[in-house]
């Protein structure tokens, strides 16, 4: 079943405050090929495709009541960070405004503004994101950020909004609020979780499909082959996209959604090897879509060379972030070895979708 996730930014409600706690958590995702056939100006010609999953690394937003008349805003990071010092690491960052000031423009709060501007949940709240990545990882985990802080909002006011729903209103609060220049996978994946075929027109993701999965063994060896490995550069996603060449995006579209057909193929027939020809097949197609933002990857694969490593591509947009690599397991010590202080995480597929999360026992 293919379920519509375009349209409209829903119309922002009346002030309001929270009327209790909640908390909410979304994964971050991994494309095996099609990334960048869902941005507007290349899924305009003919649809856009991608397959991918989502994975067990998450953002969590707790909301709750706070000072009538008052915002509080706070971005916190837990967990380790790449090495040198990225900004993952640290004391909190904390903003607090009275209810009747403008939003700020600071850039690290702008995504939350936004979701309380969205929601109309903008007097007497305090809003915490927690995450182990910071912003420019390439993982999509601004838009994991933005679905769980919907989801935390509309449930601390006590209502309950659909996966379609806070896939929708947060592709259109980066793209329309916030000006942002993106796709629209990260926000679906955040919402639905699991492992998704999805289709894109001019508006963003027109179709979500879960993968059939012919093997019980497929998805276990695939994750086991696949590592997570930071490249320490952090980017916003928007800049890199702005520099892709319009006639390197329509040139590559071709091949980034025959790519996704190839991956989701494998997997409807349980061949890891054709998932694995797809996702290399996605990957020369990134860099043809821009050779720039592909660079970090093309310099890792000559470094990796002779290794065994049979998948190698950039996350996200490019230019930074992280790297997916594929190689068979017993190839990955000798990988390792050469990556040396890069730090690596080896993802498990198929995340659950944004939930609410469980409070911590007393």
């Amino acid at each position: 079943m293919s379920t519509p996730c375009a349209g409209p930014l829903l119309a922002p409600r009346a002030l309001r405050a929270p009327l209790w706690r909640a908390a909410a958590s979304a994964p971050m995702r991994v494309s095996f090929a099609g990334g960048g056939s869902d941005l507007p100006g290349v899924a305009l010609l003919d649809g856009g495709r991608v397959v991918g999953a989502a994975i067990d690394l998450r953002v969590r937003v707790v909301v709750e009541p706070f000072d009538r008349g008052w915002v509080r805003m706070e971005l916190a990071s837990r967990g380790q960070g790449p090495p040198g010092g990225c900004a993952e690491a640290g004391a909190p960052r904390v903003l607090t405004r009275r209810r009747t000031d403008p939003p700020r423009d600071d850039l690290a709060f702008r995504l939350i503004e936004a979701t309380l501007a969205a929601t109309g949940v903008g007097d007497g709240v305090a809003l915490r994101v927690e995450t182990e990545m910071s912003p420019g990882a390439g993982l999509g985990g601004s838009a994991s950020a933005a679905v769980a802080a919907l989801f935390a909002l509309r449930a601390s006011v006590g209502e309950v909004a659909s996966p379609e729903e806070l896939s929708r209103e947060a592709v259109a609060i980066e793209r329309e609020r916030l000006g942002n220049a993106c796709g629209a996978q990260d926000q679906v994946f955040a919402a639905f979780g699991g492992l998704l075929d999805l289709a894109f027109d001019a508006r963003g993701c027109s179709g979500v499909r879960r993968l059939a999965v012919g093997s019980p063994e497929l998805v276990p060896a695939l994750s086991a082959g696949l590592l997570l490995v930071d490249t320490a550069v952090r980017r916003v996603s928007g800049e890199v996209l702005d520099r892709v060449d319009a006639g390197a995006a329509c040139g590559a579209k071709g091949e980034l959604v025959a790519a996704a057909g190839d991956v989701a193929r494998g997997f409807e027939i349980g061949s890891l090897a054709l998932v694995l020809s797809g996702m290399r097949r996605g990957a020369a197609a990134k860099v043809r879509l821009s050779e720039a933002a592909s660079a970090i990857a093309v310099s890792m694969q000559q470094r990796l060379d002779g290794l065994g490593v049979e998948v190698l591509r950039m996350c996200g947009a490019g230019g930074g972030g992280h790297l997916l690599i594929w190689a068979p397991a017993e190839r990955h010590a000798r990988i390792l070895e050469e990556l040396g202080p890069c730090l690596v995480r080896r993802p498990a597929l198929g995340a659950a979708g944004v939930r609410l999360d469980p409070e911590p026992a007393a």
